[in-house]
């Protein structure tokens, strides 16, 4: 793999790349502004105004609007006008590689695929929960022949994606600002905050609210809150001063979801579960924090899980999708099966009576993120992954 300390891997590039959201995507911003510090000419698209918009254009990354939202039947007369302005640009801007991440993005860069363009069409797709939907699926699949290269975010989804049929698969983690986290942070902005003793436990879990249409995710959302919820009462009666913090709102919505939450939770949790809503103050929260949980019905490598690593704090996770990359089970936390409230509520509480255990996997799991994670190193393969697959079209050695 290549590391941070390599010069670039071949010549400057033009690069279009492509999302489906203007929310988030902390790793597409990583991502978008690596490659332009590396020296590539990169042009961001995204499909309207938001928060990751406005952070891109204020890094002074080229940007554009392709308004690619919306399956519904009524929709698609605006899918479509869509779908001939990213033609157009791309035709335009004649880059050497469209990059799309998010499946509409995907979907979409494969159809301009289509009409002409020499660009090399890399997808990379941070998670896989649409495959569970028939209709998604098909979309995916019935187009997948379109992309050169998929570049899956973890081991689990790059084995899915050669099971599939992709023509070429890599794999490439996501990365970020990992020096942002520093576990030498004091816990006490947090727990003074919230009125926390000294020596109370505290878990916990870091995730956007996915309420979803997909059958699988119906009775128990993507990211697996009811299952931490449902886990409080074991847990209490295991640790009965353990306070549970659920940080993050609902991405998207109308509010029904995380309602749901609050009511779920009034139910099982006597007044132990707090809501903290949208922070941006993760290091400082998980400064507090002595175990972090991930209950993830289906994920990548779990963006919220490294970040704890990196703050020293160990982590109970699913053992699904790219969880098992980031936390490795008995040695940077613990690995429990999905939707199972026993299981994590047991893990949960055996790491809180053990506090030397929990220091010696956040110590290791630091090490590990920091190799594995960072932005300079993830960036700096993506671009290998592009002069590797843009030489084998020209049929020559990278």
């Amino acid at each position: 793999m290549t590391t941070t300390s390599e010069p670039r891997t071949g010549p400057p590039l033009r690069i279009l790349q492509v999302t489906s959201t203007p929310l988030g995507g902390e790793w597409f911003y990583c991502q978008v502004t690596g490659l332009a510090r590396r020296g590539h000419d990169v042009t961001a698209v995204l499909p309207g105004e938001g928060p990751l918009t406005e952070r891109i254009r204020a890094a002074g990354i080229p940007t554009e609007i392709v308004r690619l939202a919306g399956w519904r039947p009524h929709q698609l007369p605006r899918v479509a006008a869509a779908e001939f302005h990213l033609m157009r640009l791309i035709r335009r801007l004649r880059p050497d590689v469209v990059h799309a991440h998010l499946l509409k993005a995907s979907v979409a860069c494969r159809l301009a695929s289509l009409v002409g363009g020499h660009a090399l069409q890399v997808d990379q797709l941070p998670g896989a929960a649409h495959l569970r939907n028939p209709f998604m699926r098909r979309l995916d699949l019935a187009t997948l022949s379109r992309a050169d290269v998929v570049i899956a975010s973890c081991h689990a989804f790059a084995e899915r994606y050669r099971g599939l049929g992709a023509r070429s698969v890599a794999t490439s983690h996501y990365g970020f600002d990992v020096h942002r986290f520093d576990p030498a942070t004091s816990p006490e902005q947090f727990r003074s905050e919230f009125g926390i003793e000294p020596g109370t436990p505290v878990v916990g879990m870091v995730a956007y609210m996915y309420p979803s249409r997909i059958r699988d995710f119906r009775k128990v959302g993507i990211k697996g809150h009811e299952t931490l919820i449902d886990a409080v009462p074991r847990l209490l009666a295991r640790v009965p001063d353990a306070r549970i913090f659920i940080v993050g709102d609902e991405l998207s919505g109308d509010g029904s979801y995380r309602r749901a939450l609050h009511e779920r939770a009034a139910r099982v949790g006597a007044g132990r579960i707090h809501f903290t809503g949208r922070r941006y103050d993760i290091p400082e929260l998980m400064a507090g924090f002595d175990v972090l949980v991930s209950p993830s019905l289906d994920e990548s490598a779990s963006g919220a899980s490294v970040q704890a690593l990196l703050m020293g704090k160990p982590v109970v996770a699913s053992n699904v999708g790219g969880l098992p990359d980031t936390v490795q089970h008995d040695e940077t936390g613990l690995l429990v099966p999905p939707a199972d409230p026993v299981a994590l509520a047991d893990a949960v509480a055996d790491l809180l009576h053990d506090p030397e255990r929990r220091r010696a996997m956040g110590q290791l799991g630091r090490s590990r993120c920091l190799a594995r994670y960072d932005a300079a190193r993830t960036v700096a393969d993506v671009e290998a992954v592009y002069h590797r697959a843009l030489a084998s079209r020209q049929g020559t050695r990278p």
